[in-house]
C-alpha cells in the first residue's frame, strides 16, 4: 500500500510498534492476527478516496465474475487493507509462530513439488509475488524444518526519522529473529549460490522489489492486459545454478487462516535469457490466475497504473 511520510503516519507508527506491539506479543497468537486484521477494518471504514482507486483498479482488471453489483469487488478491497496490517506487522507473532501454530493455521499444499526437487541436491528456488503476508511461508517451513533463506530488499529510503530510527530499526529487529538469514538484494550474492550448491531453499519475489526501485534485468509482459516489468533475477539464478524453480503462493485458507501453495517447477528447454524470459512468463500467468482468484491479497492494488506498477520505459528493461 503506498502511504506518504506525514505527521499522522509517524503518529501511527509510534502508536503500532509501542503499546500495539506490546499488545500483540502478549496476546494467543489467533487473537495477535485477529487484532492485526482488525486495524485494517479500522482503515478500511474510515478511508474514502482510496477505497474509491483501489475500486477503479479492480475494474480495470476487468476480473471474472464481477457482474454481483460490485459486491466481490468491495469484498476484495475490504481483504486489502486486512492484507496489509497483516503483511507488515505479523513479524510481532512469528517469534511464537513454533510448529504447532503453523499446524493450527496454515495449510501446505505441493509440499510432494519441493521435496522432489530437492532430491535433485541442486536446492530450489521458491519464487513468489507481493501477495498474502509473504513471510509466512519462509517462517513457517523452516519450523518444519526446511533450510530456508530469503532475498531481500530491505530499505529506509524515503522514510522519516520516525520511520527510520523507530518502525525500520524495529523491523530489522524482528526480522532478524525470523529462522532464516534474508540476503540482501544488492549486495554481492554469492551467499546465494553457495546456499543453493548446499541443496538449500532460497524464497525470491518474481515481481519486482516491493519498490520504486528496478533491481536487475527485467521482461515486459502483459498482466491482466496491462505492459508490466518482471524481474528475471529468479529465472537467470535457476539457470545459472540448476536449481528447480517452484512458484509459491499465500492464499486466504479452506479451513484455516492461510493456505501455501507450492505449484509444480517452471520448465523451458531454452537457455540463457530466452530461457529465463520463458520462464518468467509462466511465473506472470500463474500470479495472473491467484490474483483473479483473491485480488484483495496483491500488494500492488493501489499502484495498479500507468504511473507507477506498469513501467512502460523499454530502457529500464535492459
Amino acid at each position: 500500500m503506498v502511504v506518504n511520510e506525514s505527521f499522522f503516519r509517524d503518529a501511527l507508527r509510534l502508536l503500532v510498534w509501542y503499546p500495539l506491539r506490546w499488545l500483540v506479543v502478549a496476546l494467543p497468537v489467533r487473537a495477535g492476527i485477529f487484532v492485526l486484521g482488525s486495524m485494517g477494518d479500522l482503515h478500511y471504514a474510515l478511508a474514502r478516496g482510496r477505497k474509491s482507486l483501489l475500486l477503479e483498479n479492480i475494474r480495470r482488471m476487468n476480473l471474472p465474475g464481477g457482474d454481483d453489483g460490485g459486491r466481490r469487488e468491495r469484498e476484495a478491497v475490504r481483504e486489502y487493507f486486512r492484507n496489509h496490517y497483516i503483511d507488515r506487522l505479523l513479524i510481532f507473532i512469528f517469534p511464537k509462530f513454533d510448529v504447532a501454530a503453523v499446524g493450527r493455521f496454515v495449510e501446505i499444499a505441493g509440499l510432494e513439488h519441493l521435496d522432489r526437487a530437492l532430491e535433485r541436491g541442486r536446492g530450489a528456488i521458491l519464487v513468489h509475488g507481493h501477495f498474502g503476508p509473504v513471510h509466512l511461508p519462509l517462517v513457517a517451513l523452516a519450523r518444519l524444518g526446511y533450510r530456508m533463506k530469503q532475498i531481500g530488499l530491505p530499505s529506509d529510503e524515503g522514510l522519516s526519522w520516525v520511520g527510520r530510527k523507530v518502525a525500520f530499526r524495529l523491523r530489522l529487529r524482528y526480522e532478524g529473529r525470523m529462522p532464516a538469514q534474508i540476503i540482501h538484494a544488492e549486495s554481492f550474492l554469492r551467499p546465494a549460490f553457495t546456499w543453493l550448491k548446499e541443496n538449500g531453499i532460497l524464497m525470491v519475489t518474481g515481481d519486482g522489489s516491493g519498490t520504486e526501485k528496478i533491481v536487475g534485468r527485467q521482461s515486459l509482459s502483459s498482466f491482466f492486459n496491462q505492459p508490466v516489468l518482471f524481474p528475471l533475477g529468479p529465472s537467470l539464478l535457476a539457470g545459472k545454478t540448476g536449481a528447480a524453480i517452484l512458484p509459491l503462493f499465500i492464499t486466504p485458507g479452506a479451513h484455516k487462516a492461510y493456505r501455501i501453495v507450492i505449484e509444480e517447477p517452471l520448465t523451458t528447454d531454452r537457455t540463457g535469457d530466452d530461457g529465463a524470459a520463458e520462464m518468467t512468463c509462466q511465473f506472470v500467468r500463474r500470479l495472473e490466475a491467484h490474483v483473479a482468484e483473491h485480488p484483495g491479497s496483491m500488494h500492488f492494488l493501489d499502484r495498479f497504473n500507468t504511473g507507477n506498477l506498469i513501467r512502460e520505459d523499454a530502457s529500464a528493461a535492459r
